[in-house]
């Protein structure tokens, strides 16, 4: 009995620490497993993170005041107001021509001079038919009142008298006549100095010095470039929003960005033949000379502006049961901002809004689904 009992306690010893161990690994297991489902329920319960929208720059547009304005596009040409033809007035030979194309003239600058010769020698052969006639006049008259006097007399025959009355007549209508005749001479001798009858830019000569020109030719062409007008063509629908003395902005080729202010002057009542086109014409101060015959326009022709307004894309307003808003970002969150819609600018592309501050961050962009409160961050703004 004593040699047996020891093995026997050793056993009993390795069954008892199995057992031990095997019990603490079973209730570490159920302690990490009441903890993993306790940490699961609390995260469980926790809310879920916030979503945050982000928009771009291009979904957004910083509301602020600005010039409105409503427009009819047109285009066409330039051409000058005023502008002249020179043609001769007498047939002689052209002796000097002074101006040259694009040169600058003033009205009664000389143009060109004639050679006078025979316009004076004609002149001077006038004159002496005058002074003859005037001499034949004086003549006549004395013969007519010496008859008269015979006649009252009785001394003479009513055919003596009939006579002299008709010399007398004829004499004075001679007279007449030869005054004509020198007072046209004299003026062929002042038209043969040409001079420039308007202030311009001479746009055309056609003569040379040593040619003959006869009466009514073309000499030159000038035109005043200071008045401008552009003659050019409207749809027929767009024609009845167009009044004479509407401001119209027009940029012309060859000048960049310049922008040339104008006047609607008149509007054509009829359509170009074939066309449904109506002409109107724009009047331009042109006193620098900037603006040459023949360049072309295209602008607009302002039918109504508002001085300082807030105006929006369309697809920036809303509408729920309260009326019209827009959503604005406020401290990073979409606020609803109620506003008063107006009338439609730039062909429908901007409407006027009342109500809105200045300086409001407004949502442009035409995105569903968006809701005050919602939050947002706004990117490149």
């Amino acid at each position: 009995m004593s040699e047996t009992s020891p093995p026997r306690r050793r056993g009993l010893r390795r069954i008892l620490v199995t057992l031990l161990v095997v019990a603490a690994l079973a209730g570490a297991g159920l302690l990490w497993q009441a903890r993993s489902s306790g940490q699961a329920a609390v995260n469980k319960d926790a809310p879920a993170p916030e979503r945050v929208l982000e928009l771009a720059a291009i979904e957004l547009t910083r509301a602020a005041p600005r010039r409105l304005t409503e427009t009819v596009r047109l285009s066409g040409s330039v051409d000058p107001v005023n502008w002249t033809v020179v043609k001769s007035e007498v047939a002689a030979t052209l002796a000097e021509v002074l101006v040259r194309e694009g040169q600058a003239v003033t009205r009664g600058d000389v143009l060109a001079r004639f050679d006078t010769r025979d316009l004076a020698a004609k002149l001077a052969e006038k004159e002496s038919n005058l002074v003859g006639a005037r001499a034949q006049l004086v003549y006549a008259e004395k013969t007519r009142a010496k008859n008269l006097a015979l006649r009252q007399k009785d001394i003479v025959a009513e055919s003596s008298f009939d006579q002299a009355q008709s010399t007398w007549q004829f004499q004075q209508a001679t007279v007449q006549a030869l005054t004509a005749q020198v007072e046209m001479a004299r003026k062929a001798l002042n038209d043969a100095v040409v001079k420039a009858p308007i202030d311009g830019v001479v746009s055309e000569r056609t003569v040379n010095p040593g040619e003959t020109l006869a009466v009514n030719t073309k000499m030159f062409g000038i035109v005043d470039l200071g008045r401008v007008e552009v003659t050019a063509t409207v749809p027929a629908d767009d024609v009845a929003r167009l009044k004479p003395g509407q401001t119209v902005l027009l940029r012309v080729e060859g000048f960049g960005e310049r922008e040339f202010r104008g006047t609607l002057a008149r509007i054509n009542p009829q359509a170009r033949p074939g066309t449904r086109a109506i002409p109107v014409y724009v009047s331009i101060d042109n006193t620098d000379g900037a603006l040459r015959g023949g360049m072309f326009a295209s602008g607009d022709a302002v039918v109504a502006e508002a001085g300082s307004a807030v105006a929006l894309p369309p697809a920036a307003l809303r509408r729920d049961d309260r009326g019209d808003f827009v959503l604005t970002v406020v401290d990073g969150r979409l606020a609803r901002a109620p506003v008063r819609r107006g009338p439609s600018w730039a062909r429908g592309e901007l409407v006027q809004v009342e109500g809105l501050e200045p300086g409001a961050l407004v949502v442009t962009a035409p995105l569903p689904g968006l809701q005050a409160g919602q939050a947002v961050r706004t990117a490149g703004v």
